[in-house]
């Protein structure tokens, strides 16, 4: 029998045999560097949750007295700027006082430079011991009216100063706890204000996830946002503290629970808000980097 003659196998056909064998192969090599190098960048390490500080200002009553109507009482979410007038007491009756102590200092001040005077000629042409020992006498007494009328004066002043509360900094209104025409007491709060930008980042690090956290180690933080930006630990604590519960429900993954968790507090240097704006109690996430900062 003639032998059968063999068929040469297409081009086109051992192309797409061998790219159905090499590239499922060379997509692994590369999801698997992918993969080991997001480990080590990322995940190595190790993970936590930290809370950007929210800066707050208790601003309290200075007197106790009833606070008086204003045009623009402030109201929560409203904007101030330091030295902004939040409240006011009625000061008219302090006011009227000051002005008669005012009119009373100014009189004795007067007499009392006259008196002076008078004792400077005394004492320079000469005169009688006992009439020098008068204008003496007289002069001292002056002093102590004056000294009297201006510690009257000045202490009208600061309780003037009391009637009117400013705000502390610039920042947002985040509670009001006091209107108009409500009385309140001496250290009472009637205002929170809370700044717009945070100082540092509090962050937690349970000592049993393999973690252990340096001053100057960078850290790689991300948003709410899902951008991200570099940073460094400014201090570590050197005792385990509580971790407040809506962390431990965000590093679950899990609903916010009750259970008690502990970990050595950190704190991270805040980014530069062109790289990463975050606000006040906003929540981030903390990946520790094996290197340390310059």
């Amino acid at each position: 029998m003639a032998e059968l003659e063999t068929i040469p196998t297409p081009l086109n056909l051992k192309w797409k045999r061998l790219r159905y064998q090499i590239v499922p192969i060379v997509v692994f090599c590369v999801c698997a560097l992918a993969t080991a190098w997001l480990w080590k960048d990322y995940a190595s390490g190790g993970q936590a949750y930290g809370e950007v500080t929210a800066v707050t200002y208790q601003v309290a009553s200075p007197r106790e007295g009833t606070l008086i109507e204003l045009s623009e009482y402030p109201k929560v979410l409203d904007r101030v700027t330091p030295g902004k007038v939040l409240a006011k007491f009625d000061s008219s009756k302090i006011e009227a006082r000051r002005k008669d102590v005012g009119e009373a200092l100014k009189k004795s001040q007067k007499e009392l430079a006259e008196a002076t005077e008078n004792l400077a000629e005394a004492e320079k042409g000469g005169g009688a011991k006992a009439t020098v020992d008068e204008f003496k006498a007289k002069v001292a007494a002056l002093t102590a009216v004056v000294n009297e009328h201006r510690t009257a004066y000045n202490d009208l002043e600061r309780r003037i100063s009391e009637c009117t509360i400013v705000s502390p900094a610039s920042g947002t209104v985040t509670a009001v706890k006091h209107q108009p025409n409500e009385f309140v007491k001496q250290g009472e709060e009637i205002f929170v204000i809370t700044q717009d930008s945070g100082s540092y980042i509090v962050s937690y690090v349970r000592p049993y996830g393999g973690v252990v956290p340096k001053k100057d180690q960078q850290v790689l933080l991300r948003g709410q946002s899902r951008k991200t930006a570099a940073s460094i630990v400014q201090e570590v604590g050197t005792k385990l503290e509580p971790i407040p519960a809506h962390q431990l429900g965000v590093t679950s993954g899990k609903k916010q629970t009750t259970t008690t968790d502990w970990g050595i507090p950190v704190r991270i240097a805040m980014p530069k808000e062109e790289h990463l704006p975050l606000k006040p109690g906003e929540l981030v996430s903390v990946i520790f980097r094996n290197g340390e900062g310059q």
